[in-house]
């Protein structure tokens, strides 16, 4: 009879050894998997571990292996991969148990979100940066997870208040640009919300912040805490008085706060101009030399000029008006007198029509002109003015007792550039009209805005000048307007290539000139002035750039140009080198022939020279310092073309002397 085969602890399936996978977020108590050993775990085998401190343990009476310590594939809290060795022993059998390998591998899970590397964020950005910047790169965040999607890392910028000043390049690149123009007086530091997260499905993220705070750059000129001051103008020299306030200016760049000097750059003419000096930097206002009693009776008005010490382009203008001391009221601080007519004495009219203007911005209570005597004088109370045949100029004046017309309510030139109404004189006792006359009063708009430009920059994209065939070429337009409707704006160019471009009124950006050496980009300054007293003005950056095509063809151009000059002077360098030889070369020759004709000569011979030195020596020696032409012979037999130069003298003479008196005949 056959011998039974004992198979316990024998594979089921066959095989040597055992694997199994495991997500890596098993938990501690699960089971992986349950071996395929022949036999019965509590009856007739039994199955232990031959490492003691393994992460897993064979379940009492069972073939199951359970988890006694986490697993993780990254390896960082436990094993990213479990390698034991189980035995099996036979019960009631005297041989060695049997060693089964078993291979757990941890597999991968989306269990770690990205992490930030030196978040939150900072950086300083100036106000003046182009859109389109990459203003910080390197943002980093990295997953733990192994490689693959649960890796990857996606970033995007979150919905809030200024998110839409920054945004990824991409996805998958950590690198942040401007997408929206930024302005130091709006705003000075902002915080953006980041977000970093895997493609796991769901995704794990992070969030952090990104601060920016905002430079201040000099893009704003000095502004006049106000755009008219008043004063009073003195009989003597000093000091004047300045209302409402004294005159000051400041820099709108807060951020910068450039230092300020005054100056007066013009007024009522000349004259005026040596009458008066301001403080370069306290503002105020002297008056240097004594004014005649007829200059004293006309207002003055003067423009005073703030520049910023660190950039002289950056100004401001404000005008200061004077009134005669005869012109003052009991609310001359508010002042605004434009052009005044004298005083005239009594009700007695001046015949004809008076003339006044005043500014938009002037305010209720400001004397605009006066038709009789001032107050105190001997005829205030006796007569009483009142308005005629206008309501309109009813409303919006009043007359003083003393003849003044005074502002009521504040004025608007886009409704009512012009007043023209008539003023009646009554006297008091005996209650009849004694005199009237005509008043004309002009409204100055007042330049209450500064101008301003569409866009905070422009970029324009040209061909290359070379491939332009008519001149001028338009380039772009410039926008800008005004609120101020009366006034006319003007452009003006500046930078390297400014020559090159012109700007007409109406903003139009033209290439006027072309040349040979244009970079890819030509970077200018547009200031736009307008027409208003003061002017104001605003600056805007210009960049006008060669299509990539075209930039490359100038280049290209440029390199064509510069290889024929090279060709060129090479070959005039070999044109000069061949001449020199050439001459060279016939002189030797010239003096061979010389001397083949002495040696075949009737004599036999070339005289020696008195030095007794060989004559043919002498002459191959000095063939490079006799300028001696091919010679020929005339109908005797003497040399009769031989030119002189500046070795033919004594060193040669003995030779010729020895020549004299001798015939040569051509064999």
């Amino acid at each position: 009879r056959g011998q039974l085969i004992d198979n316990r602890c024998y594979l089921d399936g066959g095989g040597s050894a055992v694997n199994f996978f495991a997500n890596e977020d098993i938990t501690v108590g699960s089971t992986v998997g349950s071996l395929r050993v022949l036999g019965d775990p509590g009856k007739d085998i039994v199955l232990t571990l031959r490492e003691k401190d393994s992460p897993v343990y064979i379940a009492p009476g069972t073939k199951d292996l359970i988890v006694a310590k986490p697993l993780d594939k990254e390896g960082l809290i436990g094993p990213s991969a479990v390698f034991v060795n189980v035995i099996c022993e036979r019960k009631f059998s005297d041989e060695t148990g049997i060693i089964i390998p078993v291979n757990i591998r941890v597999t991968d899970v989306n269990d770690n979100a990205p992490m930030w590397i030196g978040a939150p964020y900072k950086l300083n950005l100036s106000e003046v940066t182009v859109i389109g910047t990459r203003i910080l790169q390197g943002i980093r965040a990295i997953d733990l997870d192994q490689p693959g999607p649960y890796s990857t890392v996606e970033y995007q910028t979150l919905p809030g208040p200024y998110s839409d000043y920054v945004a990824f390049v991409t996805p998958l690149e950590g690198t942040l640009v401007l997408k929206k123009f930024i302005d130091f007086e709006t705003v000075q530091n902002f915080t953006v919300k980041m977000r970093a997260q895997d493609q796991g499905k769901p995704p794990k993220y992070s969030d952090t912040y990104v601060t920016i705070i905002v430079l201040d750059s000099d893009d704003q000129n000095p502004k006049f805490m106000r755009d008219v001051y008043y004063g009073q103008l003195p009989t003597e020299k000093g000091e004047i008085k300045i209302t409402p306030e004294t005159i000051r200016a400041e820099d709108q760049d807060r951020g910068i706060r450039a230092d300020i000097r005054y100056s007066i750059v013009s007024s009522n003419g000349s004259e005026d101009e040596a009458n008066f000096e301001i403080h370069p930097t306290s503002g105020v206002i002297r008056l240097v030399r004594a004014i005649t009693p007829s200059q004293g009776r006309h207002s003055r008005t003067l423009v005073v000029k703030a520049t910023q010490v660190d950039n002289p382009d950056r100004y401001a203008l404000t005008t200061v008006v004077l009134s005669s001391p005869k012109q003052q009221t009991p609310d001359s601080s508010a002042s605004n007198v434009i052009n005044v007519q004298p005083s005239i004495g009594g009700a007695e009219f001046v015949r004809g029509t008076f003339y006044a203007t005043v500014r938009e911005d002037s305010r209720p209570g400001t004397l605009i002109s006066q038709l009789t005597g001032v107050q105190g004088s001997s005829n205030v109370g006796q007569f009483r003015y009142a308005i005629a045949g206008s309501t309109i100029a009813q409303e919006q004046f009043r007359i003083g007792p003393a003849g003044e017309i005074i502002l009521v309510k504040p004025l608007t030139f886009r409704r009512t550039p012009q007043y023209a109404f008539t003023i009646d004189a009554f006297d008091d006792r005996s209650g009849a009209r004694n005199f009237s006359t005509s008043v004309v009063i002009d409204v100055l708009p007042a330049n209450v805005w500064e101008p301003r430009f569409r866009k905070p920059f422009y970029s324009f994209v040209i061909d290359s000048p070379l491939q332009t065939q008519h001149l001028p070429v338009l380039v772009g337009r410039i926008e800008a307007a005004d609120g101020d409707r009366t006034d006319e704006l003007t452009f003006a160019l500046k930078g390297n290539y400014s020559n090159l471009f012109r700007a007409d009124p109406y903003g139009n950006l033209w290439l006027v000139s072309n040349r040979t050496d244009l970079p890819v980009a030509m970077r200018l300054l547009a200031t736009v002035t307008d027409s208003g007293t003061p002017p104001k003005s605003a600056t805007v950056p210009v960049v006008v750039k060669l299509r990539p095509e075209t930039a490359s063809l100038t280049s290209n151009l440029l390199v064509i140009n510069i290889v024929v000059a090279c060709i060129l002077g090479t070959l005039l360098l070999g044109g000069c080198i061949r001449c020199i030889y050439r001459r060279r070369k016939r002189k030797v020759s010239s003096a061979e022939q010389i001397v083949a004709h002495g040696s075949s000569s009737s004599s036999g011979g070339v005289p020696p020279l008195k030095h007794g030195h060989s004559s043919n020596r002498f002459l191959l020696q000095r063939a490079e310092q006799r300028m001696l032409e091919r010679p020929s012979m005339t109908g005797i037999g003497r040399l009769n073309d031989c030119a002189a130069s500046s070795t033919y003298g004594s060193d040669n003479q003995d030779f010729i002397d020895g020549e004299r008196g001798k015939h040569y005949t051509i064999g």
